[in-house]
């Protein structure tokens, strides 16, 4: 803007053939020297203080000052704010029009700022003040407990403790409760609560409780980390929800899904968790029932050759805690892969809510878990593909459609960050 006035105002004046006018644009310039030469001390002084300090996305927010921010996703869908928001932008370049029409018409340099300046500061306002939100201290804290499914599987059953008679049973908030309650509980299944919302704001929920509805503070009756628990929990639910999107087949360079990540010990003595094959392999994990999957077991067990060499690593998690006879009989058969004995009730708890698809929505009730359910997972950590026996039919059963996503993945290579460890 300075060197702009300078060149549109203050140099023609040297060129001018009275001498008033000459030295009048020698001390404009001289003024506006000054100015930019403070104001680069003043970038200087930042800089260096930048240079000296942790860059601000690493630095945690531990207590936000404000009871506000912004946010485009939480409030762009809500009754007017898109004409509001369009409306301060048109006041803002109001504001620059004049601004341009002022120079041009040389006004007075206290009328040149003064009304674009009014302008300039209630069009922000108009479109700011609809972006607004609430925010607590705890809005941008960064979650102590990663996403994992130990956290998961606890947030389950605390959800199912506490949480179940007004939210209800699957989170869309119809619990037995709902009815009787002065405010509508939001969905946290379908409606995409946890992508507006950060997991502080979750935090100070549960454990303050909100105001001016029925929700109360669980900080007397739940630990620090089961409150994060439970926050994972409503997270994995709503990502369960979004995963509907997949099918047996890949979507090329898509990659959308964050699964929870976990660590596993097999009944071979192997051990290892699901962020070691990141950029290694990719994984197959298959959460099966006893015996009702034992045929597809077997058929795994000759093809594992085949995907050994794709570089697959194959886990099988049995969908429940398994007797002591039927893993004898289980071990009897020699499989070549690892059978999930240490953390498998929680793996296939935590990806049991990745079942939906978008032909078997599945959010009446209770729900119900498929018997045996197969999951791909990317070199880089992403949820890519599943099959459902009892949905998808024969899907995978072919063995060679099956070695056809894999070569798929296999031949990407898409530079997308890896699944935060922790939700955001």
């Amino acid at each position: 803007m300075i060197a702009a006035r300078v060149r549109s105002y203050w140099l023609p004046l040297l060129n001018c053939k009275q001498d008033s006018d000459v030295s009048n644009g020698n001390s404009g310039i001289k003024k506006w020297i000054r100015i930019e030469f403070i104001l680069a001390l003043l970038l200087l002084l930042l800089a260096t203080i930048i240079t000296n300090i942790t860059p601000a996305k690493h630095a945690l927010i531990e207590n936000w000052p404000f009871s506000f921010r912004f946010s485009v996703i939480a409030t762009w869908n809500q009754p007017n704010v898109a004409i509001q928001v369009w409306s301060g932008l048109a006041v803002l370049v109001l504001a620059a029009v004049i601004l341009q029409l002022g120079r041009l018409r040389n006004w007075e340099i206290k009328r040149l700022i003064f009304i674009p300046a009014i302008l300039f500061i209630s069009g922000g306002a108009i479109a700011l003040q609809a972006l607004t939100i609430q925010a607590y201290p705890e809005t941008y804290r960064r979650p102590p407990v990663p996403f994992d499914v130990i956290s998961v599987a606890h947030g389950a059953t605390l959800f199912a403790q506490h949480c179940v008679e007004c939210h209800g049973l699957q989170g869309m908030g119809n619990g037995i409760k709902s009815r009787t309650l002065s405010t509508k509980l939001p969905d946290l299944l379908i409606e995409p609560h946890t992508v507006e919302h950060t997991p502080g704001d979750f935090y100070n929920w549960i454990t303050n409780g909100m105001v001016n509805t029925d929700m109360p503070g669980y900080i007397d009756k739940l630990s620090d980390e089961d409150r994060w628990d439970l926050i994972n929990y409503i997270h994995a639910l709503s990502r369960g929800y979004q995963a509907r999107i997949l099918t047996p087949e890949i979507v090329p360079n898509k990659a959308y899904v964050k699964p929870p990540v976990f660590s596993y010990q097999g009944h071979d003595g192997s051990s290892g968790t699901l962020q070691e094959y990141r950029e290694n392999k990719a994984v197959l994990m298959v959460v099966f029932s006893w015996p009702q999957s034992i045929s597809r077991l077997e058929q795994l067990k000759q093809a594992y050759g085949r995907l050994k060499e794709q570089n697959v690593m194959l886990l099988a998690v049995p969908d429940k805690d398994l007797a002591v006879e039927d893993m004898k009989q289980l071990v009897a058969k020699e499989l070549p892969f690892p059978i999930v004995t240490q953390g498998a009730a929680e793996i296939a708890t935590s990806f049991a809510l990745s079942r939906r698809t978008l032909s078997h929505p599945d959010i009446i009730g209770r729900g119900t878990t498929p018997d045996h359910m197969e999951f791909l997972i990317d070199r880089k950590g992403y949820l890519r593909a599943r099959w459902i026996p009892s949905v998808d039919h024969s899907g995978w059963s072919d063995i060679d459609q099956l070695n056809l996503q894999i070569n798929a993945l296999n031949r990407e290579k898409m530079n997308i960050p890896f699944p935060e460890d922790f939700v955001r």
